[in-house]
């Protein structure tokens, strides 16, 4: 999750046209895929999907969603993919799933507002101007919303009424409508991270099309800002343990013999004299932490030399000049805020929220990953009608969750609430790694995801398949 300007790469892709009236039965118009800067893997199809606008009125205008399909000779069955984000492409997914599961047809959307599914643009200064910790000062605050307001208003679909329908029950339904499109009676479905919200709000309402679902980096929509911020937090400061432990363990760690958190701590402090950036970021306490989000979960001995170097006045990373964007920029993290109820309201909820923060992350203090759609969501709409409902699932089999023991992005604990919220019809499976995605690339993990899903596209107790 967490999309951010800096890497983008679905700048330039043009949105698809939004005319005409829903069909009564939902059709896939296939087209030569066009997409020169994120070329598609080969072998897949691509095109076209018209749905409603607004399904609550059917025979409305329609926007038309990018549709990816790969299939395979004898197939064991179809998966569904949800990409993460938000903004993947629905096909992202394909060759890691290709791999890992090579006897399944793909399928997939680019969600509406992402990709080729006439992607949300919002100004880009505006955009770059918010913090990714909403500030504790009361002049600060004032100037964020004043931005907010500023921000909302420049982002967009350019698709009268679609920038207010882009939440994970519209995009289930949108993904129902491409299982009638393709004829298909039953379909197992995969989500990713931030994916795997519009998977669970699919199980909730189609789930009785579906044989095997596998949820992997899992989102808890049942939980509200401060709870949000602070497990997120938590998960990031397990995964600061775990690199302490390693360093204490590791002769070659450039912190070996020294305290980790001291040294974290005193790169903060001197943050502001660091020359150069982190692309593009100033340097502050605030990007020290933003700098151990990014580099730690995948390589300790790169972060230790580089908070060695932020604490002795060295900036770790070759800093160019900054980039410069275009005026509009696609941005699709906007979308989360009809989702959650993220956005602070006063300075001093932003006060009790880095308190909650802070007391979860004693060296962290925060994950800005999750902070900053605190700030994003500040004047945002609403979230969609319950949006806030635990996972349910009308599926006759249980649901397979997958997690890494230390993830940066979707702690563990999320899958554990999203696991009690689905009683006998969860399996969780644990792999202890650091790091956001990647559990099937663990032989054994993988193992466990073939059987399941192999199971539940062959046989119909569901008890069999757990």
């Amino acid at each position: 999750m967490n999309i951010k300007l800096a890497g983008l790469a679905l700048a330039g892709l043009l949105p698809l046209s939004v005319t005409g009236v829903a069909h009564a039965s939902p059709s896939v118009r296939w087209e030569e895929c066009s997409r020169p800067e994120l070329p598609v893997m080969k072998g897949v199809e691509c095109g076209r999907l018209s749905v409603p606008v607004d399904w609550s009125r059917p025979s409305g205008s329609t926007v038309a969603l990018r549709v990816f399909r790969l299939k395979v000779p004898d197939s064991t069955g179809t998966i569904l993919n949800f990409p993460s984000g938000p903004g993947q492409t629905g096909d992202l997914s394909f060759a890691t799933l290709r791999d890992a599961l090579p006897r399944y047809d793909l399928i997939a959307l680019d969600p509406r507002g992402v990709g080729q599914s006439s992607p949300m643009t919002c100004d880009t200064a505006l955009a770059l101007k918010i913090p990714y910790v909403p500030p504790t000062d009361s002049s600060a605050f004032d100037a964020l919303a004043a931005n907010q307001s500023a921000f909302w208003k420049s982002c967009t679909t350019g698709v009268p009424g679609l920038d207010s329908r882009l939440d994970a029950y519209t995009n289930a339904r949108d993904a129902d409508a491409l299982r009638q499109a393709l004829g298909l009676k039953k379909i197992s479905i995969h989500g990713f991270s931030y994916g795997t919200l519009t998977a669970e709000r699919y199980l909730a309402r189609y789930g009785r099309h579906v044989n095997g679902s596998l949820l992997e980096g899992v989102m808890n929509p049942a939980q509200g800002r401060t709870e949000f911020v602070s497990s997120e937090a938590a998960g990031m400061q397990a995964i600061f343990d775990r690199f302490t432990q390693w360093c204490a363990d590791t002769p070659s760690c450039a912190l070996h013999g020294s305290s980790p958190a001291d040294v974290f701590r005193k790169a903060q402090s001197t943050a502001d004299r660091v020359p150069g950036t982190l692309y593009g970021l100033k340097w502050s306490a605030v990007t020290v932490t933003r700098y151990f989000e990014l580099a730690g979960p995948s390589d300790f001995g790169r972060v230790a030399r580089g908070l060695l170097d932020l604490s002795e006045g060295r900036n770790p990373v070759e800093s160019g000049p900054i980039e410069e964007y275009p005026k509009r920029v696609p941005y699709a993290d906007p979308m989360v805020c009809q989702d959650f109820p993220l956005g602070v309201h006063t300075v001093a909820e932003a006060r009790k929220d880095l308190e909650s923060t802070r007391a979860a992350a004693p060296v962290l203090g925060f994950s800005t990953n999750a902070s900053n759609y605190s700030s994003i969501c500040l004047g945002g709409p609403s979230p969609a009608a319950h949006s806030s409902a635990p996972v349910s699932s009308r599926s006759a089999h249980p649901t397979l969750l997958l997690s890494n023991t230390l993830d940066p992005a979707t702690p563990v604990s999320w899958a554990s609430k999203v696991a009690e919220q689905l009683g006998p019809k969860a399996l969780h499976v644990r792999t202890d790694q650091v790091g956001h995605g990647g559990g099937m690339d663990n032989p054994a993990t993988l193992q466990k995801v073939r059987a399941y899903l192999d199971c539940a596209n062959r046989v119909k107790d569901a008890n069999m398949c757990s």
